[in-house]
């Protein structure tokens, strides 16, 4: 199965696929316009992110723009359920997505105690004398605010942690207080913006989609890495996962052309940049013998958020349909209506899709029958609980739930295509919580046990 280019190897319980179900879905055939349609689309979501780093920037003088914190918005507009890539970004201006990440920059959200105070306190103050000299041109409050901190740093190392923990409090009040106001407009601003360029992305698409083009061809060159280009666009991928692609297409040709469509989407739609790992996190999956335990104990055999790159069964759903149904998605899960089957779910961690998820699988459960399940993984955040998570836990169809400890689990990164295949596992910096919704006919053909339970936890270490 491995290019002999493919010089690592793969560590038997992690990284895999099981794809021996096979499907019997029929596909249409290749359209000659989609290469030079998706370059196309590539250069005017390249256009949108910059212009979101551009209005970051001028806005708050970011030194950098918060990471992943468009590739977010864009996956909120994903999971509404709609036949366009970009649909009428209509709601954009009432997501506090933004809000939270922006001001998470600031210090003003961030979750705070006694073991973390020393470390963002130091943060904080640094990071406001410098928004607020920006923001507010306030060159006595910089001046007062740089004696403070040259007076706490004398004493720093004298100070317990709550002591440091209740300075970092106060601190962040007055912050708070000073820069709120600013903020707060800035933000509309860059809301406005950003709904400005979605809707005209949402426009230019349409018209990338009704319009003819003539393409050019796909190259692709088997070396260290397999490397695909067309015209000024290059994108590479392990032979693990070539090798992987070309057993989940459904065609019989045209495989180097899906290949590019499918490299494209995923790289440019949301950005990735491999040096702050920014992209990937959307991506992220459970291990293989996670999957194997959840196959093994719980008959799943679905995964309601994959991708043709990270997918274990050879049924999922995944962002792109239009291009992931070439290699055998389902579609979005957001329009997936299943009335039996088992399923796993580990959404992309945003707020407002893991709350979709939650009231879709509690409809999906409510109108069904027959036997119907799901294993829902999603971090565990609780100051304040995600909407999501609150749901789930109100549930009528919970059957179990359990949580598991931050570094003592692992997820398989959303770059584990790209990566060399011994570098992709990387240890969760959250809670993991687990969910086990299930109607009555779901409880009876998979039941859960406290046995089941520990061996599937042991399988996330």
């Amino acid at each position: 199965m491995f290019s002999k280019h493919n010089l690592y190897e793969i560590p038997p319980d992690q990284l895999g696929y099981n794809f021996s179900i096979k499907s019997s879905v029929i596909k249409s055939g290749y359209n000659k316009n989609e290469l030079e349609k998706e370059y196309l689309r590539s250069k005017l979501i390249t256009d949108v992110h910059q212009r979101f780093d551009i209005e970051c920037k001028k806005l708050f003088f970011f030194r950098y723009t918060p990471k992943d914190s468009l590739n977010r918005i864009l996956f909120e507009q994903l999971s509404v359920p709609n036949n366009d890539l970009i649909p009428m970004p209509s709601h954009v201006l009432e997501l506090d997505t933004l809000d939270k990440e922006i001001k998470n920059v600031f210090c003003l959200t961030c979750k705070i105690d006694s073991k973390t105070a020393r470390i963002r306190l130091k943060k904080l103050i640094k990071e406001c004398i410098y928004f607020a000299k920006q923001m507010l041109q306030n060159d006595y409050f910089q001046l007062i605010e740089k004696n403070n901190l040259s007076d706490l740093l004398k004493l720093y190392d004298t100070l317990t942690d709550s002591e440091l923990e209740q300075i970092f409090l106060d601190k962040r009040a007055v912050y708070a207080n000073l820069l709120h106001s600013q903020i707060e407009s800035r933000l509309m601003c860059l809301k406005q913006v950003m709904f400005n360029e979605l809707t005209k992305l949402s426009f230019d698409f349409k018209k990338i989609r009704e319009e003819n083009y003539t393409s050019d061809k796909v190259s692709i060159e088997l070396g260290q890495k397999v490397l695909v280009r067309y015209k000024d666009k290059q994108f590479e991928l392990n032979h693990f996962h070539y090798n992987k692609l070309k057993d989940l297409f459904l065609l019989n040709e045209f495989f180097d052309e899906y290949l590019f469509v499918l490299l494209s989407r995923y790289q440019t739609f949301f950005r990735h940049n491999h040096q702050i790992n920014e992209g990937y996190g959307m991506q992220a999956s459970l291990s293989k013998k996670v999957f194997k335990q959840l196959n093994k104990l719980f008959g799943v055999t679905h995964e309601s958020f994959a991708s043709p790159f990270n997918c274990y069964f050879r049924n999922y759903c995944s962002a792109f349909p239009d291009i992931d149904c070439m290699f055998g998605s389902n579609g979005s899960f957001f329009d997936y209506k299943p009335i039996e089957g088992s399923f796993e779910a580990n959404p992309p961690f945003t707020e407002e899709v893991i709350e979709r998820m939650s009231v879709h699988i509690e409809n999906l459960l409510n109108g069904s029958s027959r036997p119907l399940s799901f294993i829902v993984f999603i971090p565990e955040w609780l100051d304040p609980p995600t909407p999501g998570l609150v749901i789930m836990e109100k549930s009528k169809f919970l059957r179990n739930t359990f949580n598991i400890e931050k570094n003592k689990h692992s997820y398989i990164s959303g770059s584990q295509y790209v990566d060399r295949p011994d570098s992709y596992l990387y240890q969760a910096a959250h809670n993991t919580r687990v969910f086990f919704l299930q109607n009555d006919a779901g409880n009876l053909k998979w039941p859960i046990d406290q046995t089941k339970l520990e061996l599937l936890k042991k399988s996330m270490e």
